[in-house]
């Protein structure tokens, strides 16, 4: 067979998939009811990538609260908006995805924080820290208070046990990675709370760790939990990124710190790690554009995969399946994940 190593199967947690190709998370725009379940469309768009043999399908991020940083209806999908119109929607789309053989992860979403669009929130942006907002320095951003992220972790968990009973094979965790909301939490630069999610790297860790922790409480030992995690946030200013080739100190978070937080995340229990780099200071490191070189990622994968024994997917220009393959073969992923061209 061509490309053999791409469709050897592989394990997350306890799921077999049939191949090493996922098709990554992207926007679900157009795709949600306004109860925030998926609309006819939206499933019709999962089941068309299973027939055509995807090994694992994530879908874009669903949210998990309307509480703390609620968003405008329809936005995204979220299993805690009204659970059983959700589950009804998701139970259908997800046993015929099984019929092709595929399986489907759920994206859930901790917040956006800093870098959510002031068109999309219906209240003042919330953060670790107070900062402005990436889209509009005018907007600052409130601290969250040591309950609300208390609050934020619990929704996760039971979010996810709905999604186990929707039929999704497993969650990836959004994200440490881009800047999001939890990502916000690992780094100095963005969290400067003086309370247990602050301060020290094991208290700026925790907010992913304890979210783990509980999430495997309610929704199973057994469920699988992926995070999508960027190893280096290639920033060198607010709002300015490194350049390929570029050399200058990274204010986010550069490649040690990445494996640090790595193996702690390893260690907490996460089942694996789809992998990239770049936030929305960098925004072509985190959204490659089409002159990106190809495998762009692949230098930062191959080095967390030195230091990790769960699976690595790499995202980032790897449409070419030669390159895909190669990457396997070479250690550097254990699997890919494709999105846009």
């Amino acid at each position: 067979m061509k490309y053999e190593a791409l469709f050897r199967p592989m394990r997350i947690g306890t799921v077999e998939l049939k191949n090493r190709i996922s098709m990554a998370p992207m926007g679900l725009s157009g795709l949600v009811t306004s109860e925030g379940g998926f609309t006819p469309r939206g499933v019709e768009y999962f089941v068309e990538r299973a027939r055509n043999d995807v090994g694992l399908l994530i879908t874009g991020c669903a949210k998990v609260e309307q509480l703390v940083e609620p968003f405008v209806m329809p936005s995204q999908p979220d299993p805690m908006y009204n659970p059983a119109h959700f589950i009804q929607t998701a139970i259908e789309m997800n046993e015929r995805i099984h019929a092709y053989g595929s399986k489907i992860f759920l994206q859930m979403t901790f917040g956006f924080g800093r870098v959510v669009h002031p068109g999309t929130a219906t209240r003042q942006p919330v953060s670790p820290s107070r900062i402005g907002n990436f889209w509009d320095d005018s907007i600052t951003c409130r601290e969250l208070a040591t309950e609300e992220v208390d609050y934020l972790i619990e929704q996760f968990a039971k979010a996810a046990l709905v999604a186990r009973e929707s039929g999704f094979d497993g969650i990836e965790v959004h994200a440490v990675h881009e800047g999001y909301l939890l990502d916000q939490f690992t780094m100095e630069l963005f969290n400067q709370r003086t309370d247990k999610y602050g301060g020290s790297f094991e208290n700026r860790m925790r907010a992913p760790v304890d979210l783990l922790k509980r999430t495997k409480e309610v929704a199973g030992a057994d469920f699988p939990v992926m995070v999508r995690f960027g190893l280096k946030s290639y920033m060198k200013a607010f709002h300015q990124g490194i350049l390929p080739g570029e050399e200058a100190v990274d204010i986010g978070r550069d490649v040690p710190e990445g494996i640090e937080i790595a193996r702690v995340l390893e260690d907490a229990g996460y089942d694996a790690f789809n992998a990239d780099g770049g936030v929305y200071d960098s925004w072509y490191w985190a959204h490659p554009p089409m002159y990106m070189h190809e495998g762009c990622y692949l230098h930062l994968t191959e080095k967390l995969k030195e230091v990790v024994k769960v699976p690595v997917i790499s995202a980032g220009k790897l449409g070419d399946p030669a390159v895909a393959e190669r990457a396997i073969i070479e250690g550097r992923a254990d699997g890919v994940s494709l999105g846009r061209p």
